[in-house]
């Protein structure tokens, strides 16, 4: 399913998906631990059981998939060609693919991660990939370019969901303003500068912070697609994570990785899992 081929954005198209299959986005993460609790045997062989049992579980119940690129990248070119294969599983069934790389390097050379990750004509067809702006926003315009062109998206970390993020995200200036708002606000002046404000555009981010934060964050990103991390945490309440994105919905993907995977392999276990899930986000939302 290349965005490009169809003549639509990631953003359109997830509105589109979300609207007909709810606002869950499944996470990926064929890791040593999970390999062995689902009964796999921790090699690249087993990559490709792995990702059939997700996809048969999903089946057409998902609008999109979170997958964490290093689990695969460890196993050298055969996690590679693994990979590639569950996206074109998950293009079949009609669903995006966000790649978690967390890129970042020097503008002239992140436009080579395009190469292989972003956009049908790249190694591993990814619909979306996420991006690291440690060494500046301006780093992030070659990408964000390609994104515009193909119809896919970039989703740079806003604000992440892990426990040690507010050492450097919510570091501030001597304005005030902090890392995370920064970055927030850079975003949506490149939207504003290349795409207008009529609709979303292919600046997306990552947004794990905890209300009021969350709140805040949201509000400076009118334009973007927001990917929000976290549901299914045991240090996190659903209510707290979706209350951020309830006027948004039709541009929030909502993750949920453990709190499913947690259920496997059976596909039918996996399959209730998911189905809470969506069941859960709909009494919130």
């Amino acid at each position: 399913m290349p965005l490009t081929r169809e003549g639509t954005s990631f953003a359109g198209t997830w509105s589109r998906l979300s609207a007909q299959r709810g606002s869950l986005c499944l996470g990926v993460a064929p890791s040593a631990s999970w390999m062995r609790r689902w009964e796999l045997d921790d090699t690249s062989e087993s990559l490709d059981r792995y990702g059939d049992i997700i996809l048969e579980a999903a089946g057409d119940g998902v609008a999109g998939y979170k997958v964490q690129v290093p689990f695969y990248l460890r196993h050298g070119t055969a996690g590679l060609a693994a990979l590639r294969r569950f996206v074109d599983g998950a293009h079949e069934r009609d669903a995006l693919v966000l790649l978690d790389a967390k890129v970042g390097d020097a503008d002239d050379t992140m436009a080579a991660y395009a190469d292989l990750y972003l956009g049908p004509d790249s190694q591993l067809g990814g619909d979306a990939v996420t991006t690291c702006a440690f060494m500046g926003t301006a780093t992030l315009h070659p990408l964000l370019r390609i994104a515009q062109d193909s119809g896919t998206a970039v989703f740079t970390l806003v604000r992440t969901s892990n426990h040690g993020a507010g050492e450097v995200q919510g570091s501030r200036t001597a304005g005030g303003t902090s890392t995370a708002e920064a970055i927030a606000d850079a975003l949506t002046g490149w939207h504003t500068e290349h795409c207008g404000t009529d609709q979303p555009g292919p600046a997306a981010a990552v947004v794990g912070a905890r209300p009021p934060e969350s709140a805040q964050l949201v509000g400076r990103l009118p334009h973007s697609v927001l990917e929000i991390p976290g549901l299914g945490r045991a240090d996190r309440r659903t209510e707290e994570v979706l209350a951020p994105v309830r006027d948004a919905t039709d541009r929030a993907m909502l993750t949920v990785t453990t709190g499913v995977l947690r259920h496997g392999p059976a596909p039918t276990a996996l399959r209730a899992g998911i189905r809470w899930w969506h069941e859960e986000i709909a009494r919130h939302l």
